[in-house]
């Protein structure tokens, strides 16, 4: 498998949801979703912590660094689940880069 890691461009790029994508908490069941014209999608813990930092202000590179902070995991283990994720959603275009 191959190994994930941010090239030079990409770290100091700053991931923002596009214009018709919101993130909030459903107020019926108490779980975060994204939500977009065509779709709701249930957001694990996880996904909803990267999310909330995906506003345009943070470069890639400072949004791991802030949750390695906050959970005290290795740029290892997180560095390749966040760019997974982040580019499954900007696949998806739900995401850009600023």
């Amino acid at each position: 498998m191959q190994e994930l890691s941010i090239d030079s461009v990409r770290a100091s790029q700053r991931p923002s949801l596009v214009k018709h994508v919101r993130l909030q908490i459903d107020p019926v069941t108490g779980e975060p979703v994204l939500l977009s014209q065509e779709a709701v999608l249930t957001l694990n813990r996880s996904g909803y912590e990267i999310l909330q930092r995906c506003d345009g202000t943070r470069t890639l590179t400072q949004l791991i660094k802030e949750l390695e902070a906050q959970y005290q995991a290795t740029n290892d283990t997180l560095v390749p689940d966040v760019l997974r994720y982040v580019d499954k959603l900007s696949q998806k275009g739900l995401l850009q880069w600023i």
